[in-house]
């Protein structure tokens, strides 16, 4: 909406934080040039809408006026920098315009920059001083968007119930500061995840925090595809440890997944969609090779493994590394 111009006081308040050194503003947000374009989201909903999302993230079961909802993942090397999103209730928007004496246009205007600001890492909630650079912020992109400043920036309520974030994201009271609601809440659909050095540790086992981590990601909508160099057996015997394997795990023999370093590839459903295979003549080699030399070499055909002869290595891959005879 060009009346709320939200790209316009974006830009503003990036300018401001180039151009002025704030003390008390977190500064994970930093060096806003080497991005090619911002994004953040402004959603206007009703005060059931935002109860609902005070219950679910912050267990206050009350309406707020506006909650800002932080995406930005630091060390993230992408060209977009991901702000997050602004969730403003009209219906308490309203009420507020109406007791300040100034229109719903000017509130909405108001707690856009306020949720744009604390989305940049500002929280007046923190100190007298962090309160002051704040309001000097906000104040500078009122006046340069021409908007109503009178009665807005000292005389807003602060409805918000007192919590703070912690590292991982999760909410906690243990700070007791009110301000923005910063959680993250992924936007990723999907997420590609090996196994070998990366899920499984130097046991070949799924630590019970990665565990914990796939079963939130999950909880939260996100599509998890293996892909590794495993068979599809080792990988369902892996995570089958932690109850990730089966049904309502995130590999089955109904899932999707990549499995034999891209050799095999299943889609919905698990049904087969590519499958590759190496030179016969190499793989003819490569067995005489080993039988000469007595190297054991192991062929990995579809949910099988095959070898000349037996060897201690050879039985690892199945005791340890949970492939198949």
């Amino acid at each position: 909406n060009h009346e709320l111009n939200v790209p316009m006081a974006m830009k503003i308040a990036l300018d401001g934080l180039l151009e002025y050194n704030y003390k008390t503003r977190d500064t994970s947000i930093s060096d806003v040039g080497k991005y090619e374009k911002v994004e953040v989201s402004v959603l206007l909903c009703n005060d059931n809408f935002i109860q609902n999302l005070n219950k679910e993230w912050r267990g206050e079961d009350c309406a707020t006026d506006m909650l800002s909802v932080s995406q930005f993942i630091p060390d993230l090397d992408v060209p977009t920098l991901m702000l997050g999103d602004i969730v403003i209730s009209v219906e308490t928007a309203a009420r507020q315009a109406e007791a300040k004496g100034h229109t719903l246009l000017d509130e909405l205007r108001t707690l856009v920059v306020r949720g744009l600001l604390r989305l940049l890492g500002f929280d007046r909630q923190i100190s007298d001083e962090a309160a002051m650079e704040m309001e000097k912020e906000e104040l500078l992109i009122l006046k340069s968007l021409r908007w109503k400043v009178k009665g807005l920036a000292k005389n807003a309520p602060d409805l918000s119930k007192p919590h703070t974030e912690t590292l991982d994201g999760q909410v906690t009271n243990s700070l007791k500061r009110a301000g923005s609601l910063r959680f993250y809440r992924p936007k990723f659909k999907y997420i590609f995840c090996d196994m070998d050095g990366t899920l499984l540790n130097s046991k070949s086992q799924v630590t019970a925090r990665n565990a914990e981590a796939l079963k939130e990601a999950r909880s939260r909508g996100v599509n998890i595809v293996i892909a590794t160099g495993k068979t599809r057996p080792a990988a369902i015997d892996a995570l089958n440890m932690v109850d990730l394997s089966g049904r309502n795990g995130i590999v089955s023999e109904s899932s999707p997944g990549i499995f034999l370093q891209g050799l095999l590839v299943y889609g919905l459903k698990g049904r087969e969609i590519y499958r590759n295979t190496l030179n016969q003549e190499v793989c003819r080699e490569a067995f005489l090779y080993s039988l000469e030399h007595k190297i054991p070499l192991v062929a990995f055909s579809q949910d099988r493994c095959f070898s000349m002869f037996e060897h201690p290595l050879v039985d690892s891959l199945h005791d340890v590394y949970h492939e198949p005879k």
